[in-house]
Protein backbone atom coordinates (compact mmCIF):
# COMPACT_ATOMS: atom_id res chain seq x y z
CA UNK A 1 0.00 0.00 0.00
CA UNK A 2 3.02 2.53 0.12
CA UNK A 3 3.61 2.52 -3.42
CA UNK A 4 1.31 5.00 -4.29
CA UNK A 5 3.51 7.42 -1.59
CA UNK A 6 6.65 5.91 -2.80
CA UNK A 7 6.05 6.76 -6.63
CA UNK A 8 4.57 10.27 -5.39
CA UNK A 9 8.19 10.78 -3.75
CA UNK A 10 10.20 9.50 -6.21
CA UNK A 11 8.16 11.72 -8.97
CA UNK A 12 8.74 15.15 -6.39
CA UNK A 13 11.91 14.28 -6.13
CA UNK A 14 12.64 13.81 -10.08
CA UNK A 15 10.71 16.55 -10.84
CA UNK A 16 12.21 19.50 -8.14
CA UNK A 17 15.56 20.03 -10.95
CA UNK A 18 13.31 20.43 -13.52
CA UNK A 19 11.42 22.84 -11.37
CA UNK A 20 14.10 24.46 -10.62
CA UNK A 21 15.48 24.94 -14.06
CA UNK A 22 12.24 25.73 -14.88
CA UNK A 23 12.42 28.80 -12.36
CA UNK A 24 16.24 29.69 -13.43
CA UNK A 25 15.06 29.96 -17.03
CA UNK A 26 12.46 32.57 -16.25
CA UNK A 27 14.78 34.67 -14.60
CA UNK A 28 13.76 38.29 -16.21
CA UNK A 29 16.99 39.76 -18.62
CA UNK A 30 18.62 42.82 -17.05
CA UNK A 31 17.01 46.09 -17.84
CA UNK A 32 18.47 48.53 -20.49
CA UNK A 33 19.47 50.66 -17.35
CA UNK A 34 21.84 47.95 -15.70
CA UNK A 35 23.27 47.07 -19.82
CA UNK A 36 23.62 50.83 -19.74
CA UNK A 37 25.65 50.62 -16.08
CA UNK A 38 27.41 47.75 -16.70
CA UNK A 39 29.02 48.89 -19.90
CA UNK A 40 30.01 52.39 -18.52
CA UNK A 41 31.74 50.36 -15.64
CA UNK A 42 33.44 48.35 -18.03
CA UNK A 43 34.70 51.17 -20.28
CA UNK A 44 35.77 53.03 -17.55
CA UNK A 45 37.58 49.31 -15.49
CA UNK A 46 37.83 46.95 -18.34
CA UNK A 47 38.75 48.16 -21.48
CA UNK A 48 42.39 48.18 -20.92
CA UNK A 49 42.83 45.01 -21.07
CA UNK A 50 40.26 43.30 -23.13
CA UNK A 51 39.70 46.13 -25.48
CA UNK A 52 36.43 48.15 -26.62
CA UNK A 53 33.12 46.01 -26.68
CA UNK A 54 35.37 43.38 -25.23
CA UNK A 55 37.08 42.88 -28.49
CA UNK A 56 40.37 41.41 -26.64
CA UNK A 57 43.69 43.06 -26.21
CA UNK A 58 46.47 41.74 -23.51
CA UNK A 59 43.56 40.17 -21.75
CA UNK A 60 41.03 37.65 -23.95
CA UNK A 61 38.64 38.42 -26.30
CA UNK A 62 34.67 38.35 -24.54
CA UNK A 63 32.45 38.15 -27.26
CA UNK A 64 31.68 34.32 -27.49
CA UNK A 65 28.41 33.10 -26.10
CA UNK A 66 30.85 31.24 -23.66
CA UNK A 67 33.41 32.10 -21.57
CA UNK A 68 35.47 29.29 -20.95
CA UNK A 69 36.35 30.48 -17.62
CA UNK A 70 32.58 31.61 -16.82
CA UNK A 71 30.51 29.37 -17.89
CA UNK A 72 27.66 30.75 -16.29
CA UNK A 73 27.00 33.68 -15.01
CA UNK A 74 27.72 33.12 -11.17
CA UNK A 75 30.76 32.20 -12.35
CA UNK A 76 30.94 35.33 -14.28
CA UNK A 77 30.34 37.78 -11.21
CA UNK A 78 32.74 35.70 -9.37
CA UNK A 79 35.66 35.94 -11.75
CA UNK A 80 34.90 39.63 -11.79
CA UNK A 81 35.00 39.84 -8.36
CA UNK A 82 38.20 37.86 -7.43
CA UNK A 83 40.14 37.12 -10.69
CA UNK A 84 42.04 34.47 -11.89
CA UNK A 85 44.74 33.26 -9.54
CA UNK A 86 48.04 33.08 -11.85
CA UNK A 87 46.96 35.65 -14.42
CA UNK A 88 46.79 39.08 -14.96
CA UNK A 89 43.07 38.78 -14.10
CA UNK A 90 42.91 41.03 -10.96
CA UNK A 91 39.71 40.84 -8.24
CA UNK A 92 37.52 43.78 -8.50
CA UNK A 93 36.21 43.65 -5.17
CA UNK A 94 35.67 47.21 -4.46
CA UNK A 95 32.43 46.65 -7.11
CA UNK A 96 29.31 45.80 -5.59
CA UNK A 97 27.19 42.69 -5.86
CA UNK A 98 24.80 44.41 -8.20
CA UNK A 99 27.77 45.99 -10.41
CA UNK A 100 29.55 42.99 -10.47
CA UNK A 101 26.16 41.65 -11.69
CA UNK A 102 25.58 44.83 -14.19
CA UNK A 103 28.95 44.18 -15.33
CA UNK A 104 28.69 40.11 -15.81
CA UNK A 105 25.29 41.11 -17.50
CA UNK A 106 26.94 43.68 -20.11
CA UNK A 107 29.53 40.82 -20.93
CA UNK A 108 26.83 38.29 -22.02
CA UNK A 109 25.37 40.92 -24.10
CA UNK A 110 28.44 41.07 -26.06
CA UNK A 111 28.43 37.03 -27.16
CA UNK A 112 24.90 37.75 -28.24
CA UNK A 113 26.30 39.89 -31.12
CA UNK A 114 26.66 38.69 -34.25
CA UNK A 115 30.18 36.99 -35.30
CA UNK A 116 33.08 38.99 -36.35
CA UNK A 117 33.35 39.03 -40.13
CA UNK A 118 37.11 38.00 -40.79
CA UNK A 119 38.14 38.67 -44.74
CA UNK A 120 40.57 35.48 -45.95
CA UNK A 121 40.35 31.76 -46.90
CA UNK A 122 41.43 29.98 -43.20
CA UNK A 123 42.37 26.54 -45.34
CA UNK A 124 45.32 28.74 -47.25
CA UNK A 125 46.23 30.37 -43.41
CA UNK A 126 46.96 27.03 -42.34
CA UNK A 127 49.47 26.52 -45.35
CA UNK A 128 51.00 29.40 -44.75
CA UNK A 129 51.52 28.83 -40.82
CA UNK A 130 53.14 25.73 -41.58
CA UNK A 131 55.13 27.22 -44.00
CA UNK A 132 55.93 30.46 -45.14
CA UNK A 133 55.25 31.62 -42.07
CA UNK A 134 57.22 29.30 -39.59
CA UNK A 135 55.15 29.51 -36.99
CA UNK A 136 55.63 26.30 -35.10
CA UNK A 137 59.24 26.88 -35.28
CA UNK A 138 58.27 28.80 -31.83
CA UNK A 139 54.53 28.15 -31.76
CA UNK A 140 52.57 25.01 -30.74
CA UNK A 141 48.95 24.48 -31.80
CA UNK A 142 46.82 20.99 -31.31
CA UNK A 143 49.92 19.61 -29.72
CA UNK A 144 52.17 21.00 -32.55
CA UNK A 145 55.18 22.85 -32.50
CA UNK A 146 58.22 24.07 -30.45
CA UNK A 147 56.22 25.56 -27.74
CA UNK A 148 58.38 27.95 -25.71
CA UNK A 149 56.41 31.09 -27.31
CA UNK A 150 52.31 31.61 -26.69
CA UNK A 151 50.07 28.07 -27.55
CA UNK A 152 48.07 29.51 -30.12
CA UNK A 153 45.45 26.77 -30.18
CA UNK A 154 42.99 29.06 -28.61
CA UNK A 155 44.33 32.21 -29.84
CA UNK A 156 40.96 32.91 -31.69
CA UNK A 157 39.34 33.42 -28.04
CA UNK A 158 41.86 35.27 -26.30
CA UNK A 159 42.53 38.00 -29.46
CA UNK A 160 39.94 39.50 -31.94
CA UNK A 161 40.84 40.10 -35.79
CA UNK A 162 42.47 43.33 -35.15
CA UNK A 163 44.48 42.32 -32.08
CA UNK A 164 45.91 39.17 -34.62
CA UNK A 165 46.52 41.44 -37.90
CA UNK A 166 48.28 43.97 -35.33
CA UNK A 167 50.46 40.93 -33.25
CA UNK A 168 51.99 40.00 -36.80
CA UNK A 169 52.35 42.86 -38.19
CA UNK A 170 54.29 45.12 -34.85
CA UNK A 171 54.37 42.12 -32.11
CA UNK A 172 56.28 44.17 -29.71
CA UNK A 173 53.32 46.69 -29.84
CA UNK A 174 50.98 44.32 -27.23
CA UNK A 175 52.94 41.67 -25.10
CA UNK A 176 50.99 38.87 -23.93
CA UNK A 177 51.09 38.94 -20.02
CA UNK A 178 53.07 36.60 -17.72
CA UNK A 179 51.16 34.03 -15.82
CA UNK A 180 53.71 33.95 -13.10
CA UNK A 181 53.49 35.46 -10.21
CA UNK A 182 55.69 38.53 -9.51
CA UNK A 183 56.19 41.06 -6.70
CA UNK A 184 56.28 43.56 -9.00
CA UNK A 185 53.14 42.55 -10.42
CA UNK A 186 52.10 41.52 -13.67
CA UNK A 187 54.73 42.30 -16.29
CA UNK A 188 55.63 41.43 -20.30
CA UNK A 189 56.28 37.73 -20.55
CA UNK A 190 58.74 38.09 -23.48
CA UNK A 191 60.13 41.17 -22.54
CA UNK A 192 63.28 42.14 -24.71
CA UNK A 193 66.71 42.33 -22.53
CA UNK A 194 70.53 42.88 -23.24
CA UNK A 195 72.57 41.47 -20.65
CA UNK A 196 76.72 43.04 -20.85
CA UNK A 197 78.87 40.44 -18.52
CA UNK A 198 82.08 41.97 -17.52
CA UNK A 199 84.13 40.79 -19.94
CA UNK A 200 81.85 42.84 -22.36
CA UNK A 201 80.03 39.99 -24.02
CA UNK A 202 76.56 40.48 -24.24
CA UNK A 203 73.92 38.68 -23.93
CA UNK A 204 70.37 38.89 -25.59
CA UNK A 205 67.26 37.41 -25.71
CA UNK A 206 64.26 37.86 -23.64
CA UNK A 207 63.25 37.39 -19.92
CA UNK A 208 61.14 34.21 -18.90
CA UNK A 209 61.62 35.25 -15.08
CA UNK A 210 63.56 37.72 -12.27
CA UNK A 211 64.36 38.87 -8.94
CA UNK A 212 66.57 40.74 -7.14
CA UNK A 213 69.44 38.39 -7.51
CA UNK A 214 68.67 36.21 -10.61
CA UNK A 215 67.67 37.35 -13.90
CA UNK A 216 66.78 34.16 -16.48
CA UNK A 217 67.08 34.79 -19.87
CA UNK A 218 65.80 32.89 -23.11
CA UNK A 219 68.31 33.43 -26.03
CA UNK A 220 67.03 33.90 -29.67
CA UNK A 221 67.98 29.48 -30.12
CA UNK A 222 66.08 28.74 -27.02
CA UNK A 223 68.76 27.94 -25.07
CA UNK A 224 68.14 29.71 -21.44
CA UNK A 225 70.43 31.41 -19.53
CA UNK A 226 70.54 31.93 -15.57
CA UNK A 227 72.59 34.94 -14.93
CA UNK A 228 73.82 36.82 -11.28
CA UNK A 229 72.70 40.46 -11.68
CA UNK A 230 75.90 40.96 -9.26
CA UNK A 231 78.21 39.60 -12.43
CA UNK A 232 76.75 42.18 -15.06
CA UNK A 233 78.08 45.13 -15.95
CA UNK A 234 74.73 46.36 -17.64
CA UNK A 235 71.13 45.00 -18.15
CA UNK A 236 68.94 46.63 -20.22
CA UNK A 237 65.51 45.71 -20.86
CA UNK A 238 63.65 46.59 -23.91
CA UNK A 239 59.93 47.08 -23.86
CA UNK A 240 58.40 47.23 -27.41
CA UNK A 241 60.72 44.99 -28.75
CA UNK A 242 59.21 41.07 -29.53
CA UNK A 243 61.67 38.08 -30.60
CA UNK A 244 58.87 37.49 -32.64
CA UNK A 245 59.62 38.93 -36.14
CA UNK A 246 56.83 41.41 -37.78
CA UNK A 247 55.34 40.01 -41.19
CA UNK A 248 54.54 43.11 -43.03
CA UNK A 249 57.15 42.75 -45.45
CA UNK A 250 56.69 39.07 -45.30
CA UNK A 251 53.44 38.52 -46.44
CA UNK A 252 51.45 39.93 -48.94
CA UNK A 253 47.54 41.87 -47.84
CA UNK A 254 46.31 38.46 -49.08
CA UNK A 255 48.26 36.12 -47.22
CA UNK A 256 47.99 37.88 -44.06
CA UNK A 257 43.87 38.39 -44.29
CA UNK A 258 44.41 33.99 -44.56
CA UNK A 259 46.50 33.69 -41.98
CA UNK A 260 44.63 36.00 -39.72
CA UNK A 261 41.61 33.90 -40.64
CA UNK A 262 43.08 30.47 -39.69
CA UNK A 263 44.58 31.90 -36.37
CA UNK A 264 40.55 33.62 -35.27
CA UNK A 265 39.38 29.93 -36.48
CA UNK A 266 41.87 28.28 -33.80
CA UNK A 267 39.86 27.88 -30.14
CA UNK A 268 40.43 24.99 -29.18
CA UNK A 269 37.93 22.98 -30.93
CA UNK A 270 39.19 19.79 -32.61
Amino acid sequence: MRTPALLTALFVACTAPLAAQAAADTTPPPSAADLAAGEQIFESQCVRCHGAQGTGGVGPTLTHARLRRAPTDEAMVGVIQNGVPGTAMIGFWNLADTEARQVAAYVRSLGRRPPELVPGDPARGAAIYSGKGECSRCHILDGKGAGWAPDLSEVGLRLSAIGLRQSLLDPGVTQPVSALPSVHGPYPAFLAVAATTRTGRVIRGTRVTEDDFVIVVREADGRLRSLDKTSLRRLEKIPGLSPMPSYASNLSAEELDDLVAYLASRRGEP
